[in-house]
């Protein structure tokens, strides 16, 4: 009895780590002094450690756990590892941001370490019900951070459009669920599978598949679903938005990929069509509004639908290829986007004054290692040789191009070529205008580190990408794709 709770309890070890490191750090906020608020952070990056040390031994421990409903895979590995990046690089980039803000509190970094613990259940489920828990947990502490910052008008707008926009997109996803389980009697994955290959694929199942897949493109901000995303990237702190930006992404990405695979591979010619349609909207609309962007953060976030439609290609693959490809571009975006919005954070001040692109004028003369950090963010997310951006795209339109998809690798091609000009601007904007007032920037040693490890991060990935590349086709090796 106590080796059957062992097992099951070690493929969860990583989420009771994280969320005991949330409740110490709520309990050290409220009893403890607050002589160095900042330690809050580190006492979560400590938390993020230790999980990621104990996910890392579960890599080649594949199991299912708690009546099948909770997978351990490497593709689950693969993301979590994500996530505790992710989380990590945000909490060095929030000390000095949330000092200025005179909000450097507690729940902030508890916040973020419950939104990572929804994401692992998310991406984790073999049951519907457990991934809309996750999916849940993660929403409802996305609705605080957007808005962490009350004093700030856009922060509560972020906050009240992200939760009502996000409820609706919910309860279209959840309504999608019923249909599922109306027609198949289960919500486990690989029974819905069993049940579409002896059965067919009813109109009524058709239209739950499509009610889900659509709830699925509203939390990626894939257009036309994307409304949401410029208001709530625009409005919540600029750390906030690069992990919702990032995070989120990776995750349900990840639940995609498995959804897909494990439930309705066998009806695939009727979800690759919904498929590359939302992939060519999201990067016709995200690159062409971007261009008219003037706010830096607005013009991040259309470029996120962009590329939401970029890594959309690999999953129109609908192969071991395009998956692999989708993991590692999602892991190289999630670099290179928290790095522009790190520098935003940086750079924005004090109730994000400085936030448009114009304030960016003659930044290399006056802060030249942010002017360099951020342009070499601004190349990768372009797709410039070299970078992880540019790698990312190869293995992902490459797979497009095997599947047959070659008219959408030509519309991502041209796309990206579009995307180069609002990219370039801001990198223009840095090294040849001239500096329109002094620069009073405050660099926290802890965003420094952070910015060093993704400029590492991104040329690692665009130069020797082998190893994540390995990692993300063994993470695919047991799918139908």
């Amino acid at each position: 009895m106590i080796g059957e709770l062992t097992i099951s309890i070690k493929p969860l070890l990583p989420v009771i780590t994280l969320v005991v490191t949330a409740v110490t750090i709520l309990f050290v906020d409220v009893f403890g002094t607050r002589d160095n608020e900042s330690h809050y952070g580190y006492l979560g990056l400590v938390g993020l450690a230790l999980a990621a040390w104990f996910t890392l031994g579960l890599w080649d421990k594949s199991s299912l756990t708690f009546a099948s409903t909770f997978i351990t895979d490497k593709l689950s590995v693969l993301t979590s590892l994500t996530y505790f990046l992710i989380a990590g690089l945000t909490f060095l980039f929030s000390p000095g941001y949330l000092h200025h803000e005179g909000r450097n509190l507690g729940e902030y970094y508890a916040l973020v370490l419950f939104a990572v613990v929804g994401l692992i259940f998310m991406t984790s489920a073999q049951h519907l019900i457990l991934f809309f828990i996750g999916l849940e947990v993660l929403s409802i502490a996305l609705y605080a951070l957007a808005g962490f910052v009350r004093q700030r008008d856009l922060c509560n707008e972020a906050a009240l459009k992200y939760l009502f926009l996000g409820g609706f997109s919910s309860a279209i996803l959840l309504m999608g669920l019923a249909v599922i389980y109306g027609v198949t009697n289960s919500l486990y994955l690989h029974q819905v599978a069993r049940y579409v290959a002896a059965h067919g694929a009813s109109a009524t199942f058709i239209l739950g598949m499509s009610l889900v897949m659509v709830g699925f493109f509203f939390k990626i901000s894939a257009a036309p679903f994307h409304a949401w995303a410029p208001d709530v990237y625009g409005g919540a702190p600029a750390p906030v938005a690069g992990f919702m930006a990032t995070a989120a992404k990776v995750a349900v990405f990840a639940v995609i990929l498995r959804f897909l695979d494990s439930a309705v591979f066998s009806v695939k010619s009727h979800w690759i069509a919904m498929v590359v349609v939302v992939s060519v909207l999201s990067m016709v609309i995200g690159n062409f509004a971007a261009l008219r962007q003037e706010n830096i953060k607005r013009m991040l976030a259309y470029s996120s639908i962009a590329h939401a439609g970029y890594a959309l290609v690999g999953v129109a693959a609908a192969s071991r290829q395009g998956g692999a490809a989708v993991v590692f571009y999602m892991l190289a975006y999630s670099l290179m986007n928290l790095g522009a919005f790190g520098v935003v954070a940086l750079v924005g001040r004090q109730n994000e004054s400085y936030v448009n692109i114009s304030d960016y004028a003659g930044l290399a003369a006056k802060r030249p290692v942010l002017a360099a950090a951020m342009a070499i963010c601004l190349f990768s997310l372009a797709g410039i040789p070299g970078t992880a951006g540019f790698m990312g795209k190869f293995y992902v339109f490459a797979a497009g191009v095997k599947a047959g998809q070659i008219p959408l690798v030509v519309i991502a091609v041209l796309n990206s070529a579009v995307a180069a000009y609002y990219y370039l601007r801001v990198v223009y904007m840095m090294y040849m205008e001239e500096p329109r007032e002094e620069y009073q920037i405050s660099f926290h040693p802890a965003a420094v580190v952070a910015l060093l490890v993704i400029v590492v991060g991104i040329f690692q990935l665009g130069i020797i990408p082998g190893s994540l590349l390995s990692a993300s086709y063994s993470s695919f090796a047991l799918f139908t794709f």
